[in-house]
């Protein structure tokens, strides 16, 4: 694909209608009869805290920084890699400009005003995602209007504006997402987002659902060390993810992973890129600070002496700083796509 194309899925009616044994168009008076908004626990600790458990993850192959067969996968991404491009998060110095990676990967959107608010013109950050991708825009997305009785609003690619770590497990995964594709639906008082990722939209295909809750106002929130989130402010989203094959279940106890994404830069009224200087500091401090445990991992090759939780807290305070990427191409207009 071209840097100035959008994929020819988006053009593909399959896609926007999949054929998925277990795709749902959202019957939104279901999913409030759940009742999944006290799903979502006041205090912040996400499952993903307890993830890496086990001998297999005692080599630091799953760090974002890990040396693991470099440069194996840096070659293997600049030569037949879908992600060929590749930026610093600390591309602006020294915190003054505004990173080019940024600019690359949050392009504007001639039908922004159909993308759901808290995902319009925006950036985000995967503040405490342990796989191996970081940023993540949904501005160059195809978009539709939404109608009286629901449907998909909006398709995207995985494979493109979201970012990967160079090391071995993102480029891994950055082969992966390529094929994936992701339905958007919203529910009617714009609460709820569900995405829904499949990457065979025919029958032997099926779909991996996620949510997002949109944060509303009295919505309080602490994290696992009893501190206030202040900088979770109304009309952020939070990312849950329950059974990934049925779209209605939320029940608490089957909660599998969770995290608050921050918005880190912004597309302004004049139509250019602008940080949001608080998340983007702290995704700086956190992309090129010291980890300081080199002889505790070996020259940071093992976590045999860390907890599981301590390897959570590791892999999330000490990210990479370089990430490769696809930017994605201006997305057909909503009338080419509402008809599908």
């Amino acid at each position: 694909m071209s840097p100035t194309s959008h994929p020819e899925e988006y053009l593909d009616p399959r896609y926007w209608n999949p054929q998925c044994s277990n795709f749902e168009l959202i019957d939104w008076a279901k999913w409030e009869a759940q009742n999944p908004r006290a799903s979502i626990p006041a205090v912040f600790d996400p499952p993903q805290r307890s993830n890496y458990n086990g001998p297999k993850f005692a080599p630091l192959w799953w760090w974002s920084r890990s040396c693991y067969f470099q440069p194996l996968p840096c070659i293997i991404n600049s030569c037949c890699g879908p992600k060929g491009e590749k930026e610093l998060i600390s591309g602006g110095g020294s915190g003054k400009d505004t990173p080019l990676i940024f600019s690359k990967l949050l392009g504007s959107n001639a039908d922004s005003e159909l993308v759901p608010e808290p995902l319009r013109n925006k950036l985000l950050w995967t503040e405490n995602n342990i796989a191996a991708e970081t940023l993540i825009s949904f501005n160059r997305w195809a978009w539709r209007p939404q109608t009286n009785e629901g449907r998909v609003i909006g398709l995207g690619s995985i494979g493109t504006d979201w970012t990967n770590d160079p090391n071995c497990f993102g480029v891994g995964l950055s082969f992966f997402l390529t094929t994936r594709f992701t339905t958007i639906q919203q529910s009617p008082d714009g609460k709820w987002i569900i995405l829904g990722t499949f990457s065979d939209p025919t029958e032997k295909g099926e779909v991996s659902y996620v949510h997002m809750y949109v944060v509303q106002n009295g919505d309080k929130f602490q994290n696992w060390k009893g501190e206030t989130m202040d900088y979770v402010k109304p009309g952020d989203i939070i990312r849950l993810t329950w059974d990934t094959t049925n779209p209605y279940e939320c029940r608490p106890e089957e909660l599998k992973y969770q995290y608050f994404p921050r918005t880190v830069a912004t597309i302004n009224d004049k139509g250019g890129v602008v940080k949001h200087d608080g998340n983007y500091l702290e995704l700086l401090k956190r992309a090129t600070n010291s980890p300081g445990v080199c002889c505790e991992t070996c020259c940071y090759t093992c976590a045999c002496s860390m907890s599981t939780k301590e390897r959570f807290d590791f892999q999330t305070s000490n990210i990479s700083d370089s990430q490769i990427f696809e930017s994605a191409g201006a997305p057909p207009a909503s009338t080419m796509v509402d008809r599908l």
